[in-house]
């Protein structure tokens, strides 16, 4: 690496561009949040009949820990063979290399009515050798007729003859280890493995056959064999008086998606070796989990506190200790009691690590804990209902986080914020598409397909985000009683192991003392959600409501919760609700004057606000005045750009007001508002770049002119360079954000900061390893894109001397950023080379999205390498969910006319479409979703380039004499 080299280019393209023969080379936004996309709730049309067998079954009261003997309702039955039902199950699993022979053992009891039809049982992935089948038990059991069901994806055994009620089922199988983190799994760190079972949502069919649906529980005992390593730890204890080579578990209640087991060599933390809860980490890592340490040991005894119910004393015979694995190589959500699997990067950093790790691990952490009583002890009767403990889960989640954080402590992460914009806006965005689906669907179902679609949709975000909507808007405004709180300890107490369906979690709220079951009902069975439109009368505020979409939905009313303040007596923290609006119109009794009104405080409300055009105008001048927009909460102010953004994307609001609210950034320097403003923007830079650089006609340089004019303040105030650790975590976060952004949008001082930074100062030809943590993704992606091999040699050379998962995450997504299309090509086809273990499998699709999001000619690479390898992606990705994963990412990425058709020709070419399987639908669904913001691309784009070229921003040539200086310095002082 010649620095000389650099330098000498450097000064070169700064004298051309201020000479004006050069115009700047467009750099796409590409985000590096290592957080686990979101895609749109979609599903496909549901065409089996539905099967209710017990809709109406009474739930019994219970205590929380279960007694060993308690009886399995016979009401209990599976909607894949009605009048069957499966009370306990012996598994035995025996590893033979990457196989392993199964045998189960099964007590079955049908009922009269249909004990002479064949018993079914899910399975998928497995060869069934041999079934037997005896009558009440395994004494004189005789062979019978089997045969599997290839499009139902069941076994099928025959009846005996004399047609009894009650059998045992002794089922000899095989099946293989598998490498996609779901089933029985084996993972890889270096030279060693360890095996996993991950069973949720519909994968126990893949590791013994059964029933596997959520209402259905059995006693269940695990027994392992030939699994060498030294700790082999499931949900519950193991027996005593063990057989060498044998280690069998004892029994649990529980329906079969809840087990887990992990075999492996790691080590224990010493830190908390001496608490209830043990972190299993890499025997070669040190020094990385000092901070897990803490958050474990608090966010554990806060839940416990939290939810009322001591988590070792659960149910009879589980492990009492909470066992964390910090895996390197898979990233899943973890459901099987007292043993939690989290990614490396979510749980593991460095001493003053980056700050948006941090906050990804606080948020992780807490979700994967609190799924110990949200998901085990309350569950849920069918997968329609996945959204109570996914809202329930997050929602103690970041109460938890809270916390763990005071409200004066200058060094915590204001988690409002966090979930504010990571949240309720970014559920907002992706549920604003025609498309969209409710969180709570119509019918049960049962397609293993529909609940993977489902569960892993939008319901993650926007569940939790009505939660908290509620929880603001209804709870009685002079008391400080947290009612989601008391109802899922109610639901904790009294209908524990119970699988409840909404209407158990609305009577939880209402014995809780707050009677709004209709106003959460009414959001979780409702796909989209409102805009609330304002306008002043005489003495009276206009309101006015109807579905937001970014093209036509049909309309539906809302319960919309009314909170507001004006300029006169800004009132931003009393978020109960003045009123609830039901009706299409309403108003509200107050004597505005010329002040401004603003409506939903702090964002809470599930909704967008659009106002008259003079409110705008009021809000406008509010926020152009560096004083006066202090008066307006943060989060206000991050709404107001979320909101006349998307606003504006839709037709519903003149982009002339939301340009206008972009440039008052230039006096912003708080993170939640950068957060929705680059956000938005992005959605603008993606498309405006290419365009403006498909003609010479047009300025290419015409959104460096937007950046230069409203970085100005962040700029002055933190700069691009080196800053004190001790500094607020918020203010690092804006500053990490803000260079990032800049940095790739092609601003200048950005790169030059950049660059200076990259190389260490006491070797100029050698890259700095103490580049402050949270502008590691900047200066990495920007020497990606402006230098040559040498500099992705150096972050390689970098990273395989690191043993940070999350440093190397982020040079993973960094290395994306390269402009060389045969690296990038190569790149891709690395992540789907089968004796490749360069890259975990959990960071291959993490590199598909950086590629994929960086540039229009990357996302075009991208494009092709899935239409060329769509089963590859499915098998080293990690399966069909992760498949899916890519589709979205694509879909969102197709910026262009030509590669919106390349995506259609995509989902419609024969190969294709028989490699996409059952995601064909999902894929068609991101596709509609594709085509609402091509319609875009129609109907704005033009209209944002001339704004921009008319209004306000500087040419380059002008910026560039301004920065000429900063730059020259900047050089010659190196």
């Amino acid at each position: 690496m010649a620095r000389t080299k650099f330098k000498c280019q450097f000064v070169i393209c700064v004298y051309l561009i201020i000479a004006g023969s050069v115009r700047s080379l467009p750099i796409p936004l590409s985000s590096l949040e290592t957080k686990d996309s979101v895609y749109s709730n979609v599903l496909r049309e549901v065409t089996f009949e539905t099967v209710n067998a017990y809709e109406n079954k009474s739930e019994m009261k219970t205590d929380a820990k279960l007694p060993v003997n308690r009886t399995i309702p016979l009401l209990e039955r599976s909607s894949l063979r009605p009048g069957q039902s499966a009370s306990r199950y012996s598994i035995q699993i025996t590893r033979d290399g990457d196989t392993f022979n199964g045998r189960a053992v099964i007590d079955i009891q049908l009922t009269d009515a249909s004990r002479s039809n064949a018993m079914f049982f899910n399975m998928v992935d497995l060869e069934v050798s041999r079934v037997q089948l005896g009558v009440l038990t395994e004494q004189g059991a005789i062979d019978a007729n089997f045969s599997y069901q290839e499009e139902q994806q069941s076994l099928r055994i025959s009846p005996l003859p004399g047609e009894p009620t009650s059998y045992v089922a002794i089922i000899e199988y095989r099946g293989n280890i598998r490498t996609d983190g779901i089933g029985l799994y084996r993972g890889q760190y270096g030279d060693a493995d360890y095996i996993g079972m991950n069973l949720h949502s519909t994968y126990a069919r893949r590791v013994f056959p059964c029933l596997d649906e959520p209402n259905l529980s059995a006693m269940t005992t695990f027994t392992f064999v030939g699994f060498d390593h030294e700790h082999i730890l499931s949900n519950s204890l193991p027996e005593e008086n063990q057989t060498e080579g044998m280690i069998m578990f004892r029994p649990l209640e529980a329906p079969n998606y809840l087990w887990g087991m992990v075999s492996h060599n790691l080590q224990i933390a010493t830190q908390l070796a001496q608490s209830r809860v043990l972190l299993y980490v890499r025997p070669d890592i040190q020094n990385l989990f000092n901070l897990a340490s803490v958050i474990l040991t608090n966010f554990y005894t806060t839940l416990n506190e939290w939810t009322n119910q001591p988590h070792s004393e659960i149910v009879q015979n589980q492990d009492p200790t909470l066992h964390v694995m910090a895996v390197p190589d898979i990233s899943r959500d973890s459901y099987a009691l007292s043993t939690v699997s989290i990614w490396e990067p979510y749980i593991l950093t460095e001493e003053n690590g980056s700050i948006t790790q941090k906050k990804l691990i606080f948020v992780k952490t807490a979700e994967a804990l609190a799924r110990q009583w949200f998901g085990y002890i309350i569950r849920i009767e069918n997968w329609r209902y996945q959204w109570i403990t996914s809202a329930l889960t997050s929602y103690a989640a970041y109460e938890v986080v809270k916390n763990f954080q005071t409200d004066d402590d200058p060094l915590s992460i204001d988690m409002d914020s966090v979930f504010t914009t990571d949240v309720i806006q970014e559920s907002l965005l992706h549920d604003s598409y025609n498309n969209a689906q409710p969180i709570q669907l119509s019918v049960n179902i049962y397609a293993e397909v529909d609940i993977r679609q489902h569960i892993n949709g939008i319901l993650k975000y926007k569940a939790p985000a009505i939660l908290r909507m509620a929880r603001l808007s209804l709870g009685p405004a002079e008391d400080e009683t947290d009612f989601i709180q008391v109802a899922a300890r109610t639901l904790l107490n009294t209908r524990a192991f119970v699988p409840i369906t909404s209407q158990g979690f609305y009577d939880a709220v209402q014995s809780a003392g707050v009677n709004q079951n209709n106003f959460i009902s009414s959001w979780v069975t409702t796909p989209g959600y409102p805009i609330l439109s304002v306008s002043l009368g005489n003495g009276v505020i206009n309101l006015r409501q109807r579905r937001f979409g970014y093209s036509s939905v049909p309309q539906r009313v809302y319960n919309i919760p009314i909170t507001f303040t004006t300029g006169s007596e800004p009132q931003f923290d009393n978020l109960h609700a003045t009123t609830i609006m039901d009706n299409p119109t309403s108003t509200i009794n107050s004597d505005i004057g010329e002040e401004w009104v603003i409506m939903n405080l702090q964002g809470q409300g599930y909704y967008r606000v659009n106002y008259s055009p003079d409110l705008w105008e009021r809000i406008i001048l509010a926020l152009e005045d560096p004083e006066q927009r202090q008066e307006i909460h943060s989060l206000n102010r991050a709404s107001l750009i979320d909101d006349s953004f998307n606003l504006a994307r839709a037709g519903e609001l003149d982009y002339d007001i939301a340009l206008r609210i972009a440039l008052t950034m230039e006096n912003e320097l708080d993170y939640a508002v950068w957060r929705a403003f680059v956000r938005n923007i992005e959605f603008l830079k993606k498309r405006l770049i290419p365009f403006a650089s498909s003609s010479d006609d047009l300025d290419d340089t015409i959104f460096l002119r937007l950046i230069t004019r409203i970085i100005t303040l962040v700029e002055e105030e933190y700069g691009f360079g080196p800053y004190n650790p001790l500094d607020p975590p918020m203010n690092i976060l804006t500053r990490g954000l803000v260079m990032d952004f800049a940095c790739r949008s092609g601003y200048e001082p950005c790169i030059a900061a950049a660059v200076d930074l990259f190389y260490d100062p006491n070797d100029l030809e050698a890259m700095n390893t103490n580049i402050p943590h949270e502008l590691r993704p900047a200066v990495y992606c920007t020497m990606v894109m402006e230098g040559d091999e040498s500099v992705r040699q150096a972050l390689i050379d970098h990273m395989s001397n690191e043993n940070s998962k999350y440093e190397r995450l982020v040079i993973l997504q960094s290395l994306a950023c390269s402009q060389d299309f045969s690296f990038i090509n190569e790149y891709l086809l690395d992540t789907i080379e089968a004796n490749n273990n360069q890259y975990d499998l959990a960071e291959r699709i993490k590199i598909f999205e950086a590629v994929a999001s960086s540039s229009a000619d990357n996302a075009r690479l991208a494009l092709n390498f899935l239409r060329g390898n769509t089963d590859a992606i499915r098998t080293m990705y990690g399966g069909p969910e992760k498949l899916e994963e890519v589709l979205y990412i694509m879909a969102e990425n197709l910026i262009t006319e030509d590669l919106y058709n390349e995506y259609a020709i995509l989902t419609d070419s024969v190969s294709v479409v028989d490699s996409l399987s059952d995601s064909r639908d999902l894929a068609l669904r991101f596709l509609q979703n594709a085509n609402e913001n091509m319609q875009w691309n129609n109907n704005h784009l033009q209209e944002v380039y001339d704004w921009i070229d008319l209004n306000h921003a500087p040419t380059i040539f002008v910026s560039s004499l301004l920065m000429t200086l900063s730059l020259l310095i900047t050089f010659f002082n190196n």
